[in-house]
């Protein structure tokens, strides 16, 4: 099955559904599933504020859960999650939580807007130990601006947006964000 007829057939519970997979795992990826629900929206099958909600909402909640396992079971799980060597998870790890002592929750909600970026961040903020109530919250505000962006952009282009031209801007602008994250970080690496 596609995200079409998912969508087309489980309405907003299958945006809710599928959000809240893409904040544990994501899969599938929000910006497709956003551009296809404003497609929906500009043909009248979906409502836009419903659909923002259902996906922001699901967003949070997959993003909350993957905090919440990394903060119980914290660097072995983490590393699991990012797929890092030993060696290369102590360096990364120490550098952001000097990072995140000082900036952390800024770190946090840009990194939630960036695309390519955002996957990461519930992890992070997991290891960082961030407060909860704030993170959530953070989650949650990230969420629904992402939502509405890039469904608006699904609203406006329909057909006419191509996915591919999405993912490499996309992909484009997240590996300038992690360029500079890693000027900032290598200097407290020591790469």
């Amino acid at each position: 099955m596609d995200l079409h007829t998912l969508i087309s057939s489980g309405s907003y519970v299958a945006i809710f559904l599928l959000m809240t997979t893409n904040g544990i795992a994501n899969l599938p990826s929000s910006q497709f599933l956003y551009i296809i629900c404003g497609y929906f929206i500009a043909t009248g099958n979906l409502l836009f504020i419903p659909t923002i909600i259902a996906g922001a909402l699901g967003n949070t909640l997959g993003n909350i859960i993957t905090f919440l396992l990394v903060k119980k079971y914290d660097k072995p799980f983490a590393r699991k999650l990012l797929m890092m060597n030993e060696e290369t998870f102590t360096k990364v790890h120490a550098a952001l939580h000097s990072t995140f002592t000082h900036k952390g929750m800024w770190w946090i909600f840009l990194g939630k807007l960036t695309p390519s970026v955002k996957a990461f961040i519930p992890v992070v903020a997991g290891l960082a130990s961030t407060p909860k109530k704030l993170t959530y919250f953070i989650f949650l505000i990230a969420s629904f601006i992402w939502a509405t962006g890039i469904t608006f952009l699904g609203y406006k282009f329909g057909e006419h947006i191509t996915f591919t031209s999405f993912s490499i801007i996309s992909l484009a602008i997240g590996s300038i964000i992690l360029f500079v994250i890693y000027k900032n970080l290598k200097k407290k690496l020591d790469f």
